[in-house]
């Protein structure tokens, strides 16, 4: 079951609106030799929240992907206050894309999105495309309550109770709120 098949129609609808409004993931990997590292990357996603960016295979987060597939990443915008907070945590495996005809409607998906001059074209050209599937989505929103959160598929974070989530929960601090 995708994530979209997992997510509440409403949730699902708030946080693709909020996707396709973001230009940014940080990607967070781990190195070679152990080591958490991260990297801000341009992104489009599809309609099951699969998220794809194009990346020198060289890059060292490439690196680490071929190495340790298994990545987080955020999607946030810059804001000043907290009840503006709200944003995407995922975790999921990533790959490099092979197949052409997914690169080519990933690529026109791209350049909808970005505006991009055509001096990229070959740099474009040369670019892995990387896809991260997620297995675990949180949509966080403080304009609903602070600490609001609605979580979708199978959490293994250090933190995790190792449970699946659908339904919204939140957190209300007093004096927040």
């Amino acid at each position: 079951m995708t994530i979209r098949e997992q997510c509440p129609p409403d949730v699902y609808f708030k946080m693709q609106a909020f996707v396709e409004a973001q230009s940014t993931l940080v990607l967070a990997t781990v190195t070679l030799d152990g080591h958490v590292q991260s990297a801000p990357l341009f992104f489009v996603s599809d309609a099951d929240f699969d998220f794809y960016w194009l990346s020198s295979q060289n890059s060292e987060h490439s690196r680490n992907v071929s190495a340790h597939p298994q990545v987080a990443a955020s999607i946030y915008p810059a804001v000043w206050q907290w009840k503006q907070i709200r944003g995407l945590q995922i975790e999921g495996a990533a790959q490099v894309v092979a197949d052409a005809a997914l690169r080519d409607k990933i690529l026109a998906l791209y350049h909808t999105k970005f505006d991009l001059p055509a001096l990229f074209d070959q740099q474009i050209a040369a670019s892995g495309l990387y896809m991260l599937r997620p297995t675990w989505l949180r949509w966080l929103d403080n304009s609903v309550a602070f600490g609001h959160r609605v979580e979708v598929g199978q959490h293994h974070g250090a933190f995790s109770s190792n449970h699946n989530v659908t339904d919204a929960e939140s957190i209300v601090s007093p004096g927040l709120g």
